[in-house]
């Protein structure tokens, strides 16, 4: 994943809540300052806006676990055990960390070397 790559689904994914493209080139400024990926620094942005406009976003294990620095395995085990205890307080655990199945998520297929710059 390049800069651009960044910039462009975030934009086609919360440009039209609003969100201004400096705001997001300043933050991947930022990200890349303190030395994080691309794909760490997408990762991040759709946390923070999908939690700030409501929107549910869905996130592999192994883009976790870039994005904390862990294993997958890590991540998977960190995931069970949050489910666990929120379980154990009358909450579903669903309402927070779920497992989604094929048809809930979007997939794209695109040609070797569509998205380099």
């Amino acid at each position: 994943m390049t800069r651009k790559d960044v910039i462009n689904n975030i934009m086609v994914n919360y440009g039209p809540y609003g969100v201004d493209i400096e705001i997001i080139e300043e933050q991947i400024k930022r990200g890349e300052a303190q030395g994080f990926s691309c794909q760490t620094i997408y990762t991040g942005l759709r946390m923070a806006l999908g939690q700030a406009f409501g929107v549910e976003e869905h996130f592999t294990p192994s883009e976790l676990a870039e994005a904390f620095g862990v294993s997958e395995e890590e991540i998977i085990q960190e995931i069970e055990a949050m489910r666990g205890n929120i379980a154990a307080m009358g909450v579903d655990p669903d309402d927070y960390a779920r497992e989604i199945s094929a048809e809930e998520r979007q997939q794209f297929i695109l040609p070797k070397g569509f998205l380099k710059s």
